[in-house]
């Protein structure tokens, strides 16, 4: 029986996120819209709904393969994808974007605004009894004066960051509401309901509608990131037993807060959102919020744009058990991690429980400020390693039996001992392995596994590292591959070095800090800038994505010719 749209492309996505990062996923996958699965003529084909013609562009030159092979396998016959754009109504507002806003850094409220544009909200709900039109001293008079722009592009005040100030000192002017739209307020970044309409607006501080912003926020759990599903090994044990600890007594143990960190896919999203959901499950916490760096980010942004600081900092302040994932991300953002650390004081003073995930211990995050890192090891810091080899199969023993697959352990030892390096990895492997076996119709013994990991892995591709991506990329723009390597600030170097960065951090599993070295010893944060960099300009710019779309194709003949 062929399965509905909705339940072939809701099934395809589960996999997808097995294999592709989430971020990817949460910017480029999630605002599908799945519009019909047509079987009229010959093979069945999946119809989808993209909020721009560029998303359908990107999805076609990037992930058009694994789109279809997951759809494939979710409808149970090879099934063909298509595209059609959203109409014009119902694309997604730029400011409501994970990355924040449509052009300017993501933590900087604009400084040519002026201060009848900036915050000037009702006080949130622990200062009600400040007036709401007492003027602040830091606030100040002109933005486009040099101690304006000075004052903007530093981080505000205790008052500002918390409840959004008072009126402009600059004179009476028609204030905007106080109250936020209160689904962006909830989830500026989300983008998987784009053409859901705006609901009227409310008190954000009421309890109905905190509520409300509470249950939206659940979309963004996973149902199957439970402990029960979650591996337990000697890498991970330590940090598995404080978060079950913590989801059973949020706010009760001294693990306030719990940081868990470790590499890509190793599973401190799962171990979060597992939190998340058995605290929902079993009613240990209330009022339970899930959120990414990056959404917090762009949340806070909106909120500064278009007035809302109050409700923001209400809506935060209000949560039994807050999870933030990522948090290396808030580094070198002095603003968000001023709203941060009062909403974090506010919780650990009240009794709330804090979870936090990041990618290394947090002494070694850059960018932090020294009072808020203080309080990320205040409880306890757990980090997730490598699984050994038992761990992996347990791992992939694990999926198969959750995804009913028939699978000899003969074949399942074979992929634990050729891919060690993540989670996410492990398990992408076994669901190619079974999809390719089940459209060929395949047998799947030992050498159909040893082939397709030399087709599939490192051990096939040894070339498809930084050092050749950055000779691929040099060669590319006719530059030496010292050129990337140098100091050089000259604008083709410069752009060809960030487009090379980004190419490292897409293609291969190494971290900001391993990329850097790749490139003269630079910084982690210098990665960072020029990931995002392209990924900002590849949105809009033609000619960055027909040279990436090339790039790409480039390394993956490299890589492939080398496997041969």
């Amino acid at each position: 029986m062929v399965p509905s749209a909705s339940d072939a492309w809701r099934t395809a996505l589960r996999d997808l996120r097995e294999t592709l990062p989430e971020r990817t996923v949460q910017n480029w996958l999630d605002p599908i819209q799945p519009l019909d699965l047509s079987t009229d003529e010959g093979s069945p084909t999946l119809t989808l709904q993209v909020p721009t013609p560029f998303g359908i562009q990107y999805l076609r030159s990037r992930f058009q393969r694994s789109i279809r092979q997951a759809v494939s396998e979710a409808v149970g016959e090879p099934t063909d994808v298509t595209y059609q754009v959203a109409p014009e109504e119902e694309r997604p507002d730029k400011i409501a974007t994970d990355s924040g806003s449509s052009g300017s850094a993501p933590d900087e409220p604009d400084a040519s605004s002026s201060p009848q544009d900036r915050p000037s909200s009702a006080p949130s709900s622990d200062q009600a009894g400040r007036s709401s039109t007492s003027p602040r001293p830091s606030e100040p008079v002109s933005s486009s004066s040099p101690a304006g722009r000075e004052a903007i592009n530093q981080s505000p005040s205790p008052d500002a960051s918390t409840s959004g100030g008072g009126s402009s000192p600059t004179g009476p002017t028609t204030p905007r509401p106080s109250s936020p739209d209160v689904a962006d307020v909830s989830d500026a970044g989300r983008t998987d309901d784009a053409s859901a309409p705006s609901p009227p607006q409310t008190d954000a501080g009421s309890p109905d509608e905190r509520s409300a912003l509470y249950e939206q926020a659940k979309q963004h759990l996973r149902p199957e990131y439970t402990f029960d599903e979650f591996v337990e090994g000697d890498g991970n044990r330590l940090a598995r037993s404080a978060a079950f600890a913590v989801a059973q007594e949020p706010g009760s143990t001294n693990y306030n807060p719990l940081l868990v960190y470790g590499g890509v896919g190793l599973g401190k999203t799962h171990l979060a959102q597992a939190v998340a959901n058995y605290a929902l499950e079993h009613n240990t916490a209330e009022r339970v919020l899930y959120v990414s760096s990056d959404r917090f980010t762009s949340q806070f942004v909106q909120s500064v744009r278009e007035n809302r600081i109050a409700a923001f900092s209400s809506y935060y302040r209000q949560a039994d058990l807050l999870i933030v994932d990522d948090v290396q991300f808030f580094g070198e953002k002095e603003k968000t991690q001023e709203e941060f650390f009062h909403i974090f004081n506010d919780l650990h003073q009240n009794g709330k429980q804090i979870f936090l995930c990041a990618d290394r211990p947090p002494a070694e995050i850059p960018g932090i400020e020294e009072r808020l890192l203080s309080r990320f090891q205040w409880g306890l810091s757990a980090d997730i390693q490598r699984p050994d080899l038992e761990t992996r199969i347990a791992i992939l023993q694990r999926k198969a039996a959750r995804q009913d697959i028939a699978v000899s352990p003969d074949v399942l030892e074979l992929i634990a001992q050729r891919i060690d390096s993540n989670v996410r990895q492990l398990e992408g492997a076994l669901t190619r392995l079974t999809a390719l076996v089940q459209l060929d119709d395949r047998t799947l013994d030992l050498d159909t596994a040893r082939r397709f990991l030399r087709e599939h892995t490192d051990e096939g591709a040894d070339a498809l590292n930084a050092d050749d991506i950055i000779e691929q990329v040099a060669e590319y723009f006719r530059l030496e591959k010292g050129d990337l390597l140098s100091r050089s600030r000259k604008q083709t170097v410069a752009q060809a070095r960030q487009i090379a960065m980004y190419l490292c951090r897409e293609l291969t599993d190494e971290s900001y800090d391993h990329i850097g070295s790749r490139f003269g010893g630079r910084d982690h944060s210098t990665v960072i800038h020029a990931y995002r960099k392209i990924e900002e300009d590849l949105e809009s710019d033609t000619e960055l994505q027909d040279d990436i779309s090339s790039l790409q194709s480039n390394l993956q003949d490299r890589s492939l010719s080398s496997s041969l």
